[in-house]
């Protein structure tokens, strides 16, 4: 597998989603982030990127694929529900742009007999209105509240109660303002979403924990990690797939980050085993990993 090496519109809304940018942003799903389009061809039209960018979506692994569609179904249902459309059309294209995306757009009752029962490119998209936050703000948020809940919302069963899962985990690093900037940089760009600061320094949120930084004392500021000593040894994030173990590669080497080992197979680990290790600005070990 590999993932989608040429620079493509999709990669540069992704980047801007990551980084808050994008003001058609409206949530951070499970496979990647849903936003609305611009153009607004039909109000409520939107949009579901992959994080990390594949090519298409048999690049992903089956879970992948699987995690890919339910999202789009998800939001399909949303647009439904919100826009009050009658029915929702699905595309996957990547023709013009060869990197996975998926569009939802909704169909209404009232749209022009000629138009009704045609696929929306016979609109002229064109012609169509731009993303307007005036506009377009209260149903961007009523879709944001719905999927943030509909992804937040977990039946509570006793196999869950008692099942071990992290909360979060607070790393203590020798200069707060350098590994924010590093930590933002690498966490965004796997998954993670910068949240409000705690007291004690920055916060970003995963889909199942929050990873947090927490500035060193006079005891460790003259120190760097040593992961043979007592305590953490190395921090491993989970990978949706081989080609994001190699996409991510490829973005630490053009941020300058230092790679300890590329990405390989590692079988003795388990099969199909494959992962990046790198080094945070204190020498702590990084990872990430996919396993099937």
């Amino acid at each position: 597998m590999t993932s989608s090496s040429a620079r493509t519109v999709i990669h540069e809304r992704v980047d801007a989603c990551r980084t808050g940018r994008d003001p058609t942003l409206v949530a951070r799903l499970s496979s990647g982030w849903v936003v609305m389009g611009d153009p607004q061809v039909l109000t409520g039209y939107c949009l579901l990127l992959p994080d990390p960018v594949v090519a298409d979506l048999n690049a992903l692994p089956t879970a992948g694929q699987a995690a890919f569609l339910a999202d789009m179904a998800l939001v399909g249902q949303a647009v439904l529900e919100l826009t009050h459309a009658v029915r929702i059309n699905y595309a996957i294209f990547g023709n013009v742009e060869p990197a996975l995306h998926a569009h939802v757009v909704p169909r209404f009752a009232d749209e022009e007999p000629a138009l009704r029962t045609t696929h929306p490119w016979g609109y002229d998209w064109g012609q169509a209105r731009r993303f307007d936050a005036s506009l377009d703000a209260a149903l961007q948020q009523q879709l944001r509240e719905r999927l943030t809940a509909a992804t937040q919302t977990t039946p509570v069963t006793p196999s869950l109660v008692t099942a071990g899962r992290i909360h979060h985990i607070d790393l203590t690093v020798t200069s707060l303002e350098r590994s924010t900037a590093y930590y933002d940089t690498v966490l965004t760009r796997i998954g993670y979403t910068r949240v409000a600061d705690a007291d004690e320094g920055p916060l970003w949120r995963g889909a199942q924990h929050e990873v947090g930084l927490q500035a060193a004392d006079e005891r460790g500021r003259a120190t760097t990690h040593q992961r043979f000593a007592p305590g953490l040894h190395h921090l491993a994030f989970r990978a949706p797939s081989p080609a994001a173990v190699d996409w991510l590669h490829t973005e630490l080497v053009a941020l300058g980050v230092r790679v300890l080992d590329p990405p390989a197979a590692y079988e003795r680990y388990s099969p199909g085993y494959y992962a990046v290790f790198f080094a945070d600005p204190d020498g702590l070990k990084l990872e990430y990993v996919y396993t099937p």
